[in-house]
Formats: structure tokens, C-alpha cells, sequence
């Protein structure tokens, strides 16, 4: 390629940053790889259909050291794997997620959603990342996998321990994340048992009917129920908390929603491009490809920022403003193609449901402290949401 690349440092979290190289280039050169900035050619790396994802998740599992059985069951889950077993493990999940599917689980997800918002007391001040943020998503996984909902609180610690330590690399809690695999398949054993005897129309339901299909192995199906856990309520909790705050630091953005409810969708969207959980998503380059005008060497890791991407001003007007009447773009940060997340619909509704909860029986509700969040490259944490419910 003739054109030099600009070199990009550090964990690449500051947005003047990330501008500063995009003026230069759409993609830079950095210690682990490429880093392409533009929402276009991020797409072409998104879909490339040479490009995968599978090893980006073993790329962190082998930085956290992640051995013996937890990582047989890791292995074992879609985000894991490649080729035809990829796609063997994803129809049956893609199916369970299809939208028809997610619109059917509307009124369960708003009676989750306000039963929850409704135990928040009134006179109290609250962490509402911890009191509602995690406990939508959990509870909402409970009811797809037909537990009780009372375990709403390990499904937090697990999702969090199994997911979150992983794609931050937090190497102090390799112990904790490989505990917490184990326990994830020991309690999909106990409730697999017993869906046995009595099955219905849940997701577990389903993909048990898939196992005894010969579809999967005891052990997929294992980890078919890990993999939803991981995706389904980590990543969702956070982005719903990104969500929350991000109106509620802006009194003017919460009153307009407040104003008109019908809002609720492109207030989500435009906070998903604004403050996306997934900084990065990346793909590994088994050959070599070309990107654009870039030839990608194989062997390279290809990192799509997608804080610089959903801010790219040749795809959005302004885009450093919070505009709730721009064209619908899809957010990189779903990835594409056959990589693309099956939940993010469900993750929506989720969101959604809990918004209008919270407008409907605490309109009132204001910060009382600081939107807590931690960045890296890899991705975006709320830590704390206190709010008065007014």
C-alpha cells in the first residue's frame, strides 16, 4: 500500500483521538493490528466473508489463561467456534431469536420490566443500574429458561464473572470467571432435568427438543444455554445503564422522551451510536484479504472501532450531537452477516420496555451522583446509576 498509515497507541478510549487519526486515514496501524475508523469500510470488514470471529474470543480467552473444563465449555459455545459447527450451533438460536419470536415475548418482557421499576420505593434514592439495569435482563433470562425468577441474583454474578471478566481481560478474576462457567452448566443440568419431564414453549423447551433431534450433543446444549446467559444480560445491562444515563445526565433529553413516548426506539438507537457497550468488535484474518484500498496481511487481528465508526462524519450529520431524527443506520457494533448478534432485538425490547416503565411510574426521577462508567478498548461498563425517583 503506498499510502503510510498513521500509527495508533494506548487503548485508543479518547474520541479527539480517534478523530484526529480518522482526518488522517480510515484505518491506522497499532501494536495488535489494524484499526479501521470509518463506519463504510468498517462494514467490509464486518462482512467480509474471509474475515472471523471465532478466534477473537479464544484471543481473550488465551490472555485470561482460561484452561480445563471451564474452557472445554467455553470452546464449545458459538461465539467459540468457525466453519459448519458454528453454523449447526446457530440455527437453532437463530430461530429462538427470529423477530416474530421477539414480538411475541412483548408482554412478558413489559410485565418483567414494570414489576421490577414497580419495587423501586418511592421515597428511596436508588442505584438504578443495580436495582433494575441487571435485574430486567436476569429476570427476563429466568423466564426464557423457565427458573425461578429468585435466581435473578446468580444470573448476575454468573453473566458477570463468565462474560464481563473475559472481555476486559481482567486476568485477577480468571478464577472467578472459570468457577463461574461450571456453576452456569451445573444449573442448565438441573433445569434441563427437570424440563424434561415437563416441556412447553420456552427456549429451553426448544433447544432440549434440538438435543433429543440429535441436533446437539448434552454438552452443546450445555453450552448453547451458557452462551445465551453470557450474551443476553451482561452486554444488555450495561447498554440499558449506557441508555439511562446518558438521558437522564441530560434533563432535556428525558423530558422529551417524557413528552412523547413513541421516542422510546430512535432514543435508543441514537444512544447505541453515541455510547455503544461494544467499543470494538474485530475479526482475524486467516488469509489475506483486501479491505478497500488496504491489503490485510494474514494473520492479522482487523479492530473496528465503533466509537469512531458510529461517529463518522461522511455517514452522520453532526455526529457528535444527540439527534433523535437522523436516517436509520445500522450500528456496527451488532456486527454483520453470519457474525451478527441474534439477541439485539430482544436486548431492544429489554431497553425499551424498561424506559417506558420507568417514564410511566417514575417520571420524576432525576441523578442525585455521577453516571459511573469505565471504558476500554474493548468495551463500555456502568458501574453506578443513583438516582431519586421523585
Amino acid at each position: 500500500m503506498a499510502t503510510t498509515l498513521p500509527t495508533a497507541s494506548g487503548e485508543l478510549t479518547d474520541l479527539a483521538e480517534l478523530h484526529a487519526l480518522r482526518q488522517r486515514h480510515w484505518v491506522a496501524r497499532s501494536e495488535r493490528g489494524y484499526e479501521v475508523l470509518t463506519y463504510d469500510e468498517g462494514f467490509q470488514v464486518l462482512e467480509h466473508p474471509d474475515l472471523q470471529k471465532g478466534p477473537t474470543f479464544q484471543y481473550r480467552l488465551d490472555a485470561m489463561e482460561i484452561d480445563g473444563e471451564a474452557r472445554r465449555y467455553f470452546d464449545l459455545t458459538m461465539p467459540n467456534s468457525e466453519g459448519e459447527y458454528r453454523k449447526r450451533l446457530r440455527a437453532p438460536v437463530a430461530g429462538l431469536f427470529r423477530p416474530s419470536q421477539i414480538a411475541r415475548m412483548r408482554e412478558s418482557v413489559r410485565q418483567i420490566a414494570r414489576e421490577t421499576v414497580a419495587g423501586l420505593r418511592v421515597a428511596d434514592t436508588a442505584d438504578l443500574m443495580r436495582q433494575v439495569c441487571w435485574l430486567v435482563p436476569a429476570r427476563t433470562y429466568c423466564e426464557l429458561f423457565s427458573m425461578p425468577r429468585e435466581l435473578a441474583q446468580d444470573v448476575i454474578r454468573i453473566g458477570d464473572a463468565a462474560l464481563g471478566a473475559v472481555l476486559t481481560v481482567n486476568r485477577s478474576r480468571r478464577e472467578e470467571a472459570m468457577a463461574a462457567v461450571m456453576e452456569a452448566v451445573e444449573l442448565a443440568r438441573s433445569y434441563i432435568d427437570q424440563r424434561r419431564q415437563h416441556p412447553g414453549d420456552d427456549f429451553l423447551s426448544v433447544l432440549i427438543q434440538q438435543q433429543e433431534r440429535g441436533l446437539l450433543t448434552e454438552d452443546q446444549l450445555f453450552a448453547e444455554v451458557l452462551s445465551i446467559l453470557q450474551a443476553s444480560v451482561d452486554n444488555t445491562a450495561h447498554q440499558m445503564g449506557n441508555v439511562f444515563g446518558a438521558l437522564l445526565q441530560e434533563r432535556a433529553r428525558w423530558q422529551e422522551l417524557l413528552d412523547d413516548r413513541a421516542l422510546a426506539a430512535p432514543v435508543i438507537e441514537e444512544i447505541i451510536r453515541l455510547y455503544p457497550r461494544f467499543c470494538t468488535v474485530f475479526r482475524f484474518a486467516p488469509v489475506g484479504v483486501a479491505i478497500a484500498d488496504l491489503e490485510v496481511e494474514a494473520g492479522s487481528w482487523v479492530f473496528v472501532s465503533t466509537r469512531a465508526a458510529q461517529r463518522d462524519p461522511r455517514v452522520f450529520d453532526r455526529p457528535e450531537e444527540y439527534l433523535l431524527n437522523r436516517p436509520v443506520k445500522r450500528p456496527p457494533m451488532f456486527g454483520a452477516g453470519p457474525y451478527n448478534c441474534l439477541g439485539q432485538n430482544l436486548a431492544r425490547l429489554e431497553i425499551q420496555e424498561t424506559l417506558l416503565a420507568v417514564a410511566e411510574l417514575h417520571p420524576g426521577i432525576e441523578l442525585t451522583g455521577a453516571w459511573e462508567r469505565r471504558e476500554s478498548n474493548a468495551v463500555s461498563e456502568t458501574l453506578r446509576l443513583p438516582v431519586r425517583l421523585g
